[in-house]
Parts: structure tokens; sequence; C-alpha cells
């Protein structure tokens, strides 16, 4: 009687162990919070392929090496990476560029997906200049 109450105990913690690992994990790597769900996609993002460009449109104006508002200058890699940290959520151009930050209101177009952009640029791919 042992042995089957053994058997039957047994079976069950299988079954549910087999349940519980078949379903895949989900989690992407979205920052969430406080952007939501990105609609930047999972493709790896880098400085020249994706943020450059949203620089040029909507910051090179008053963030220029001649006239860099904030000393802060999007005109090349180096000086847009200048005083700010790989990884690090509060590094500037990510508070800044963030729903609420400071230069948030001067994106054109898809506010949320370019500040998604530049979180993930800097807090998932540490800044890369290009892939």
């Amino acid at each position: 009687m042992l042995a089957l109450l053994c058997a039957v105990v047994l079976a069950s913690m299988t079954i549910i162990a087999a349940c519980v690992t078949a379903t895949p994990a989900t989690d992407t790597a979205d920052p969430g919070f406080p952007f939501g769900p990105s609609s930047a996609g999972v493709q790896p993002l880098a400085y020249v392929q994706d943020i450059k460009p949203i620089f040029d449109v909507d910051c090179a104006s008053c963030h220029s090496s001649r006239d860099a508002r904030g000393n802060y200058s999007v005109s090349t890699y180096p000086d847009t990476v200048s005083g700010q940290r790989a990884g690090d959520a509060q590094s500037s151009v990510v508070v800044d560029s963030s729903p609420g930050g400071s230069m948030y209101q001067y994106f054109s177009g898809d506010r949320q997906t370019k500040a998604t952009k530049v979180f993930r640029w800097v807090v998932v791919y540490n800044l890369a200049q290009t892939r």
C-alpha cells in the first residue's frame, strides 16, 4: 500500500514539474517601466544606425559642437557618449529624453519609440557605436 502511495505521489510530482517547465519564458528584456512595451523591436540598437539619425533631426539644432546648449553635443559619437554611463538608466541622456524629461518634448513624431530607443541603447546595449 505504501509503495502504491509513493508511486502515485511521485507520478503526480513528475506531471506537475512537466507542466511548469513546458512554458517557455516570454521575457524579451523589454525595459517596461517607464516606457511600457517596446515598439523599438528586439533588434540590437547602435548609435550610428539608430540613435544618430534621431539626434540629427531632433537634437543637433541646439546641441551641435558649435552651439552645445547645456554643454552637451550630439555632433559625434564621442561627444554624445561623453559623461554617459553604459548600462545606467540614470545617465543624463536617458533621464532628459524620458517622458517627463526636459528634452522629451523636442522629439518629433513617435516620441515614446524614440525615448525607448535611447533608453535601450544606453541601458541594454551599453552605448554601442555600431552593429
